[in-house]
């Protein structure tokens, strides 16, 4: 790739040309393969939640109980995903409470 394209590609990536003018050619390649690499991860991503939503899809078709959401795609942190886990017990135990409470109530 001569100087020319790769100034071209980093132009098509957003940098201006007159912020190229302080860029040796090694640090512009070093940015460009970097951006590269990071589009490459984030098309990995979308890829795995278009299997997922589509394997959830198929569940709901054949009536398979949905995972929760934030164990099927992979961008919670594990604390959110604790704090998720967390008001779903609290859900489930406080409607099995409420279910006791019927039953007594009768």
């Amino acid at each position: 790739m001569t100087l020319e394209e790769l100034e071209h590609a980093a132009c098509r990536a957003g940098k201006s040309p007159l912020e190229l003018e302080d860029w040796s050619w090694g640090e512009l390649l070093c940015w460009l393969e970097g951006r590269e690499e990071e589009r490459r991860q984030q098309l990995q991503a979308l890829s795995v939640i278009a299997w997922r939503a589509a394997r959830l899809t198929a569940g709901f078709l054949v009536g398979e109980t949905p995972e929760p959401v934030y164990e099927l795609f992979p961008f919670w942190r594990e604390e959110e995903q604790k704090a998720l886990r967390l008001a779903r017990y609290r859900r489930m135990m406080e409607g099995l409470a409420a279910g006791s409470k019927e039953k007594v109530k009768r």
